[in-house]
């Protein structure tokens, strides 16, 4: 029998992003986006060598649910990387995106907390969207997105 990959991949899991402080980022995905903490912990430099790249790492990881998707976060307690800000054209950072039923009212909201905008809100006839780009407290974008009403 043929390999077919569709037959092997279940499901996109889930996206991770590497975090300067792992409790500052979970109370915005938690307290602000409303995501669940599935869980919490640390890999010692036995566990995430191999896996992560980073000789003599140390990580400490957050899983959190919500929306039908799974966000991971990840601070390294060793090998601290840079905070230097992303450019929104760096090869491989790109954006997680969330469909909102409101978003005048979301971008009020997360305003009102105190997260700082990356866009202005577009709209997208062609494309039946309007969107905007929020920054997570590590500059991480979050867009926003939500379908036009049909006429």
């Amino acid at each position: 029998m043929k390999f077919r990959v569709e037959d092997c991949i279940k499901k996109f899991s889930h996206s991770g992003f590497i975090v300067k402080n792992l409790d500052r980022s979970l109370e915005f995905y938690k307290d602000i986006l409303g995501m669940e903490l599935k869980m919490r912990w640390i890999e010692t430099p036995e566990q995430c060598d191999v896996g992560m790249g980073v000789p003599g790492c140390t990580i400490e990881l957050a899983q959190l649910v919500g929306y039908g998707s799974e966000v991971e976060l990840i601070q390294f307690l060793t090998e601290e990387g840079t905070d230097a800000p992303i450019a929104p054209n760096h090869i491989g950072i790109g954006h997680i995106s969330f469909e909102v039923n409101d978003l005048v009212s979301m971008i009020k909201y997360l305003e009102s907390k105190g997260v700082k905008m990356a866009s202005e809100r577009m709209i997208v006839p062609e494309l039946n969207i309007t969107w905007v780009h929020a920054l997570d407290p590590d500059g991480i974008r979050i867009e926003l997105m939500q379908f036009l009403k049909q006429q």
